[in-house]
């Protein structure tokens, strides 16, 4: 039983020692894969632009293009993500899962000259998502 003491004692006094400071939530914001991420933007907006599609001599569709760049290198090598694309107007969900790595631009139909498109842009990386980066473009006539 002393013997038993004897290592109990010293190892539990060491653990004592190693206790450290509660940690803050508030102060955890350098991750690029959390939502209170403050550091530089993970997603950016390249250009964006409105262009007419044309079937030979007609015109058939309006788009908004936006180019955008993930910012890979604020992100752990060889971090799997998706691109997730909400369009805020309508709630429209574009799923881009399967197009890995993503590709830079992206065209939305269907737009009405004069009217803001807003998307939203996040990463998912596992099942998280990370902060949402909105970036809206006028449909120019």
């Amino acid at each position: 039983m002393n013997r038993a003491f004897l290592f109990i004692l010293p190892l539990a006094l060491s653990l004592v020692g190693c206790l450290k400071d509660d940690v803050d939530p508030a102060k955890l914001t350098s991750n690029p894969l959390d939502q209170d991420y403050d550091g530089p933007a993970l997603i950016e907006l390249v250009s964006d632009t409105t262009r007419i599609v044309y079937d030979g001599l007609n015109p058939v569709d309006t788009v908004v293009e936006q180019i955008i760049n993930v910012r890979a290198d604020l992100l752990a090598p060889g971090t799997d993500y998706k691109l997730y694309v909400t369009l805020v107007n309508t709630g429209a969900v574009f799923d881009y899962s399967s197009e890995i790595p993503p590709p830079q631009d992206r065209a939305y139909h269907h737009v009405v000259p004069g009217v803001a498109y807003c998307y939203d842009y996040q990463l998912v990386v596992q099942f998280s998502r990370t902060k949402a980066y909105r970036f809206c473009t006028t449909a120019n006539p």
